[in-house]
């Protein structure tokens, strides 16, 4: 059985996983890793602004958008300091790599400064043609996004090319695969999405009575469904690297194959049915 390496991390035995993890993480890559931690502090008072603030917008409470990017934004880098453990000594003290640590974290800055100053205004973030600083504050904002998976795919495509010995090739290629179909895939969704002047296609323009927790369309299409698993295939098609490689290591990289393939069908598959204005359940 082939088991994936990591950097040893000083850590008390009786520790919980969590605390273990959080401490990895930070020993892999501290700036993101704080970053991570950041995202998750101002989730807190986030939170409670939905319990304690009544407006809305599209029928839900106006700090649930700041709230899920928060937390989006806390995987998202907490994934990138961990994928940085397997990047050369020589890539991270390079300037690409102090890039690759330093452009995320000002972008995800500068995209929670929006989110949140368009909430404390009453505004929606996103489709807002009401005003010209809006409307351009959401096109930078797509920008930034950009720049965020651009990161990743760099990243996977380092690692890929790194080729280090302790990395098992299939959990190796489950990095690389993912930060692909999470780039290609957010490409493709997120830009359909901007395109438009809203996520919903057929049934109630409103997110009211939607999915519990994940606020999808229960009435029609909705075009965040399809964006969300693509962004998520970042995390997804690694941990199935992650299991084939301990399950089945000598067959592990078929497998992650086959599962990329199936996943970035799945993409397609929700991205076409909320096009036809069907909803996923």
């Amino acid at each position: 059985m082939t088991t994936i390496a990591v950097a040893p991390t000083a850590s008390p035995t009786h520790a919980g996983p969590l605390r273990r993890l959080s401490r990895e993480v930070l020993a892999r890559q501290p700036g993101l890793a704080t970053a991570a931690e950041l995202c998750l502090l101002g989730a807190i008072p986030v939170a409670l602004a939905v319990l304690l603030d009544e407006r809305q917008v599209n029928g839900v409470d106006i700090w649930l958008k700041p709230l899920k990017f928060f937390m989006s934004l806390a995987i998202y880098y907490a994934t990138l300091a961990w994928f940085h453990g397997y990047l050369p000594e020589e890539v991270r003290a390079r300037r690409l790599g102090r890039v690759l640590v330093g452009l995320p974290i000002v972008v995800g800055l500068l995209e929670m400064t929006w989110l949140l100053a368009t909430a404390t205004l009453g505004q929606p973030a996103h489709f807002n043609q009401s005003a010209a600083i809006y409307a351009v504050s959401y096109g930078l904002a797509g920008v930034g996004a950009t720049l965020l998976m651009l990161t990743a795919l760099v990243t996977g495509i380092l690692i890929g090319r790194a080729r280090q010995p302790a990395l098992p090739p299939a959990f190796r290629s489950a990095i690389v695969l993912g930060s692909a179909i999470a780039f290609l895939g957010t490409m493709v969704t997120a830009g359909f999405l901007a395109s438009g002047s809203g996520h919903w296609v057929g049934g109630v323009q409103s997110d009211a009575g939607a999915l519990p927790l994940l606020g999808w369309s229960r009435t029609g299409g909705d075009l965040r469904i399809a964006h969300f698993f693509a962004l998520h295939a970042l995390q997804a098609v690694p941990l199935l690297g992650w299991v084939a490689t301990r399950s089945d290591a000598d067959r592990g990289k078929q497998v992650v194959w086959l599962g990329a393939a199936l996943y970035a069908g799945w993409i397609a598959f929700t991205f076409l049915r909320a096009l036809e204005g069907r909803p996923l359940l």
